[in-house]
């Protein structure tokens, strides 16, 4: 289908970051009269698919010309803004990849240390968890499985207390997993348990900002095993136009069948959204995420109506 509405050159910049608050219902009327003037503008619709979950981004875009109304929080220029932008993509990115290559078989486990052996420095740390994970491989060989697929986390609480935080591949069994941890006792080793978003909450509090001890503040604290699949983003121009968006905007009831209508062809199951609105440019951003239901395959191909269907 021919992308005949896109804005020219638009310029990038971090849609999340630039509608960070919920779209206030009682001054809906205001914000759509405010809205109404803009008539040339362009919504992108982002589609990420991480294993059985979906999210869709629609958001506006500014070409050059309009490159003003890009609130600064959302352009990262500045120090602490790209940090905080980096660090939150990052817990985004960490989020994704998890849904994408873990399930109810994998194992969701965190590692203390007893006192004898706290790590003085967050390299120690990551050693001891490498080591770990070597020890697992090498249960895993002796019964004829590949190495471990995993994400992990290492945080020093606001205590000062070091942890490790990990997801891997659920081919030992739970006692063997945890015995593989041999500097300390109060460990936690279960099998990890989808609910309608996935593993999205579980993966948000591996991933949960720094405390004030944290070493690695401002850059990627989470490290993955070679070889994972990374979601699959998409960007397009023709599924929700301006019109819908508004709808959207006036009822947020008619969120549901907008998304339905594109995705459930390809066996999604709507199950939240919000709007967002920033009263700095008068723009809106609607976020929703569906899911597959638990059997249903990914689709090989992403469903698109004829043309004319619209």
């Amino acid at each position: 289908m021919p992308d005949t509405h896109r804005a020219p050159c638009p310029l990038p910049y971090d849609p999340d970051a630039a509608f960070p608050a919920a779209l206030d219902r009682n001054n809906v009327d205001a914000a759509l009269e405010r809205d109404r003037l803009h008539r040339s503008d362009v919504y992108a619709t982002k589609e990420i698919r991480a294993g059985d979950q979906l999210e869709v981004e629609i958001y506006p875009e500014f070409p050059r010309t309009l490159g003003h109304l890009i609130p600064p929080e959302a352009k990262g220029r500045q120090r602490r803004a790209q940090k905080n932008l980096n660090e939150k993509n990052s817990r985004k990115q960490c989020e994704r990849v998890i849904n994408a290559n873990f399930t109810d078989r994998d194992v969701w486990a965190t590692f203390t240390y007893s006192p004898e052996h706290v790590p003085e420095t967050m390299e120690q740390a990551q050693r001891n968890i490498q080591n770990y994970i070597r020890r697992v491989n090498r249960r895993r060989k002796r019964q004829g499985l590949p190495n471990t697929r995993y994400v992990y986390v290492t945080e020093r609480s606001p205590k000062g207390r070091w942890h490790h935080h990990i997801v891997m591949d659920g081919g030992l069994p739970l006692d063997v997993t945890e015995s593989c941890w041999t500097l300390g006792k109060r460990n936690q080793v279960r099998r990890l348990a989808k609910d309608e978003n996935g593993l999205s909450g579980m993966a948000q509090y591996l991933t949960k900002a720094p405390g004030k001890h944290a070493e690695q503040k401002g850059v990627k604290r989470w490290v993955a095993s070679k070889g994972l699949q990374q979601p699959d983003e998409r960007v397009n121009h023709y599924k929700f136009r301006r019109r819908q968006v508004r709808e959207m905007v006036r009822d947020a009831a008619a969120i549901r069948p907008q998304m339905e209508r594109w995705y459930a062809p390809e066996g999604y199951v709507f199950t939240s959204a919000q709007v967002r609105y920033n009263d700095f440019n008068g723009r809106f951003y609607v976020y929703a995420r569906l899911r597959l239901p638990p059997g249903r395959a990914a689709p090989a191909k992403h469903f698109q109506p004829p043309s004319g269907s619209k």
